[in-house]
């Protein structure tokens, strides 16, 4: 009779230590992942376990593609979109889709005048060095979830 070994379960968990710092442990060795290494290390792992599970669309198309959805929006799905996301998240758009002024006038002309005047001039004097493209990729997701959410809502509506 064959002798078969009972091989254990790995523990692992991960906690908050601190604001953007995780602490990972591995059965009885635990790392401090930033929260940028702790999406990188699950994006490998998503990778290797479900190959072409993982987008390889960059953030910025993920944001032209959005826009593009945005522009073809009702209004008043877009008024909707615009008072329930981020000013972070909606500054990290605009600044990527800067040279989309069909898009632009089209958010513009959705929101009050006194955000418009806040988000321009932010604009302006925001992200003089670029956008991080973690940053932006970040910001898109939210924006498409949100999105997709008024969609199924029946609140955002987009005409093909």
């Amino acid at each position: 009779m064959g002798y078969i070994e009972k091989q254990s379960a790995m523990k692992l968990s991960v906690k908050k230590a601190q604001n953007g710092v995780y602490a990972l442990a591995i059965d009885e060795t635990t790392h401090t992942l930033t929260t940028r290494e702790l999406k990188t290390f699950l994006m490998e792992a998503v990778k290797a376990l479900t190959p072409g599970a993982v987008s390889s669309v960059s953030p910025t198309e993920e944001a032209n593609d959005l826009a593009e959805r945005l522009k073809a929006a009702n209004d008043t799905g877009l008024q909707k979109l615009i008072m329930s996301v981020s000013d972070d998240d909606i500054l990290v758009f605009l600044k990527s889709t800067e040279n989309d002024t069909i898009l632009h006038a089209k958010l513009f002309d959705n929101m009050s005048d006194r955000k418009h005047k806040m988000l321009s001039e932010d604009l302006e004097y925001r992200f003089t060095d670029g956008i991080d493209e973690d940053q932006l990729g970040a910001s898109v997701i939210r924006l498409i979830e949100l999105t997709n959410q008024l969609q199924n809502d029946g609140v955002l509506e987009i005409t093909p």
